[in-house]
């Protein structure tokens, strides 16, 4: 039963027990048998009441559906006289908040008459709470008869048997402070601060101007909005007024902590000292919204918590914020502890080291600089991020900071779309990048060789629609080792052809099969959101556009084009497969969780391999290469930006077109190309020739990473 505590309108599920034999359900509940009829010479006392099961139905069902004045409107006369509808819906509401409850479970057991006028019901009670666990009880619902009818004699024993009719319910919370993130060479990226929230407790004022008079000062608010917030409050509850920041609280602790009335209570808050460097892969928390609290609320989470909501604060939310407890217990109206009802110890959060190097990843957003667009760099061997970079970025500092609602409104506002992450969420059509998977498919599925040959004349027109190659003059004669070297787009107009004929008589998606096969048209499983992207097929296009796949499609398809969506994620992790000779990754940003107590062992985030590409190592060591002939002078298309490169790379460029704008820039690379280390994929949209505009960036990531120069 899920239960709204601010209103408790929400319904909380009750089960009636079959009602059966009332004697056997009162000596099953310590009711008492009830007594036979007297002999029909003996007249009774008391005319046979009516069932006082009809009254607990009714109390119990309107307490389901938090409809406290039908409640109300059941209690005897006098306990209405002791007891306002107000002061009584407080009560539950105050009990509930106190203990964190968040659904509960009520089910009528038995109802008996025990006298002349008295009566009583049992039901059983679970009771679901986000600190203390699960809470059973049996309460009683006493009930006298009043002209005629059944009403309720109510105490706050009703709710929990052991509070009685004065005694108070008091939670001692346990918490555990959110762990700090890391990068691989030990710097922050997110640590805790704290601010300061100020109320009172109505019954401890002494001096109410003095009290209003430094709230004001501090909160900005005038006297009478304070005194609005606590007027008609319970004597007891810490009623909270406003936030400051822990530094002014510090200042001001002596007049705070001397004031009678004035209380504090201080709460963690997230820092990020990098601000938008990362911002992307750190993430930020803030306000639990009420989807999350439902999913959450068995951790210990509340309506005042914070939870990560993007990158590495959301992806490890258990790890870093651990779990809550707390102690519940009775206590007497002067304080003294009656019973402990509930006793939970928290779960210690942990601290997490990513594989991120901060010095790489500010190195790649200064060459992103301004630009929309992305850059990866994964290590080759593990599928370790070792940056990621995004534009436009964020700070994290303005979504989490409670003081500024405006500059956190202003940041979701701004154009670019800031917190899209471009590397993972961002798809783009890849261009002649993809020529890497239609080069494995030739080779595997196509019946193609390295040395199978072609004629460029600068266009190809086998579907009677004239398809232009990129250079327009045209390649001549060239071979499909060469195809790649140079990106002849002829090349691969008839290799997508010949895929596509093939596929229709073995009634099969051969380069799509391929694709998929590279990772493609699916979350790569890094931990942050991320974007699927997309292979079309046959099956999709019907769906979508309610057409047919058609040999143009598959044609298409293989320089990159047409329908085809990948991420630069997508792509970095195709490049780091080819290079590590074959196995493909789950990319990871996670390293290690360390227990900031220092009691349990570092738990170490290990590597995976999550398939292997569908090629022969024999036709891989062919597009290998063909790829370092890509940034070798003169034919290479990347050989003007690689030419005079110290450390050998190979690589892929990209120029797709889309919407009839400036093209999308791609770049995919590895170095070096004979000893594999690192993968590095720009991607700078409508940004013009990858070769111009996304080479050149990569070739600088690379000098930093092997710091050269």
């Amino acid at each position: 039963m899920k239960l709204d505590t601010s209103r408790l309108s929400r319904r909380a599920f009750l089960k009636i027990a079959p009602t059966g034999t009332l004697a056997l359900l009162l000596a099953a509940c310590g009711l008492g048998e009830t007594p036979p009829p007297p002999p029909p010479s003996e007249p009774t006392a008391t005319p046979l009441a009516i069932s006082p099961e009809p009254t607990a139905r009714a109390f119990l069902t309107a307490w389901q559906h938090g409809d406290y004045p039908a409640m109300y409107a059941l209690l005897a006369p006098t306990v209405q006289a002791a007891i306002t509808p107000e002061a009584f819906a407080q009560r539950y509401q105050g009990i509930f908040a106190e203990a964190t409850i968040y659904q509960f479970e009520p089910v009528l057991v038995a109802t008996g008459i025990t006298g002349p006028t008295r009566a009583a019901a049992d039901f059983d009670v679970l009771y679901k709470t986000r600190l203390a666990g699960d809470l059973r009880f049996r309460p009683r619902l006493a009930m006298t008869l009043v002209d005629g009818n059944w009403m309720i004699d109510w105490t706050p024993a009703v709710i929990i048997p052991q509070l009685g009719t004065d005694n108070r319910l008091r939670l001692f919370p346990r918490t555990s402070t959110r762990g700090i993130i890391y990068d691989r060479n030990g710097e922050i990226m997110a640590t805790q601060g704290a601010i300061v929230t100020l109320g009172v407790v109505p019954g401890q004022i002494e001096n109410e101007g003095q009290v209003q008079a430094l709230l004001s000062e501090l909160l900005g608010q005038t006297p009478g909005q304070i005194k609005a917030k606590y007027t008609d409050q319970p004597d007891d509850w810490f009623i909270p007024i406003g936030d400051i920041a822990f530094e002014t609280a510090q200042s001001r602790y002596d007049q705070l902590s001397s004031t009678p009335g004035v209380a504090m209570r201080e709460r963690a808050v997230r820092s990020y000292p990098l601000r938008q460097t990362a911002s992307h892969i750190v993430g930020y928390v803030a306000p639990i919204n009420a989807e999350e609290l439902a999913a959450l609320g068995e951790r210990g989470y509340e309506e005042t918590d914070r939870v990560g909501k993007l990158g590495i604060e959301k992806a490890v939310e258990e790890i870093l914020a651990g779990k809550k407890g707390g102690r519940l217990a009775i206590l007497t109206p002067e304080g003294q502890e009656v019973v402990t009802l509930a006793d939970i110890p928290a779960v210690q959060s942990r601290s997490v080291t990513l594989t991120l190097d901060l010095p790489l990843q500010r190195a790649c957003e200064e060459i992103l600089g301004e630009r929309l667009g992305a850059i990866c760099v994964l290590d080759v061997a593990t599928g370790r991020v070792l940056a990621l970079a995004s534009w436009p970025r964020f700070d994290p500092n303005a979504l989490t900071n409670e003081l500024d609602v405006q500059k956190r409104l202003a940041v979701a506002a701004q154009p670019g779309q800031p917190l899209v992450n471009r590397a993972t969420q961002g798809v783009y059509p890849c261009g002649s990048v993809f020529k890497i998977v239609s080069m494995a498919a030739a080779l595997e599925k196509g019946g193609f060789t390295v040395s199978s040959g072609f004629n460029c004349p600068g266009y190809w027109d086998t579907l009677g629609i004239r398809m232009l190659c990129w250079k327009r003059s045209g390649h001549g004669n060239i071979d499909l080792f060469q195809g790649l070297v140079q990106s002849c787009d002829v090349v691969f107009y008839e290799v997508g052809y010949t895929l596509y004929k093939l596929g229709v008589a073995a009634k099969e998606e051969l380069l799509q099969s391929v694709a998929r096969g590279f990772g493609l048209g699916r979350p790569s499983g890094v931990e942050l959101d991320e974007a699927a992207g997309l292979v079309p097929d046959n099956e999709w296009k019907l769906d979508q556009l309610g057409q047919s796949w058609t040999p143009g499609d598959t044609v298409n398809l293989a320089v990159g084009q047409g329908y085809l969506l990948t991420t630069p994620l997508q792509i970095a992790n195709v490049t780091a497969a080819v290079a590590n000779g074959g196995s493909l990754h789950r990319p990871t940003l996670l390293l290690q969780a360390v227990d900031v107590t220092g009691t349990q062992p570092p738990q170490e985030f290990g590597t995976e391999s999550i398939g292997a590409l569908p090629v022969s190592p024999e036709h891989l060591d062919t597009i290998r290469r063909a790829m370092a002939e890509v940034t070798t002078p003169p034919l290479g298309t990347a050989s003007e930006t690689f030419g005079a490169f110290p450390i050998k790379v190979a690589g892929k460029t990209g120029t797709a077109q889309h919407a009839g704008k400036e093209p999308h820039a791609w770049f995919t690379a590895y170095a070096p190309a004979d000893q594999p280390q690192v993968a590095v994929c720009a991607m700078f949209e409508e940004a013009g020739e990858g070769s111009k505009v996304a080479a050149p960036a990569v070739r600088s990531i690379l000098e930093r990473f092997f710091r050269l120069g």
